[in-house]
């Protein structure tokens, strides 16, 4: 239906959860994070990607969920370290290969979202998609 008036937009507020931490597993704050056997980790490539580490969760000497860590969850965006990106890049898909590591390649990696704006060399905001959202 087309306008007649103003349609005021509602801002959606990022959404933040918690998932339990993989046994023997430090995941650090900013780290891109996967899910391994329903277990969040730093991301390893192929993992679900969940979102991004807001604390350092340190399970390193825990059993599996004996801590959560909380992850910015949803679509948001992040000016991130994409080695070799360019203006050009803009709209192509992101992967995570590492918890710390963007790339380009599909190959294997995790999708974690596209390419919004080229800032500088190897700089980008990437608009993150964590699955639950790429799925609803």
């Amino acid at each position: 239906m087309a306008l007649s008036k103003d349609s005021p937009l509602k801002n959606r507020e990022d959404r933040n959860e918690s998932f339990p931490v993989k046994a023997a597993t430090t995941v650090y704050e900013g780290a891109i994070c996967g899910l391994d056997s329903g277990y969040a980790r730093g991301l390893v490539a192929g993992d679900q990607f969940i979102g991004h580490c807001i604390e350092q969760a340190d399970n390193s000497a825990g059993a599996a969920a004996a801590i959560n860590v909380e992850c910015i969850t949803g679509m948001y965006k992040l000016e991130v370290t994409l080695a070799s990106v360019a203006i050009t890049d803009v709209g192509s898909q992101a992967y995570g290969s590492a918890d710390g590591t963007y790339t380009l390649t599909p190959g294997g990696n995790s999708y974690v979202g596209r390419v919004v704006r080229y800032v500088k060399a190897n700089t980008c905001i990437i608009e993150f998609q964590t699955h639950s959202e790429a799925i609803s």
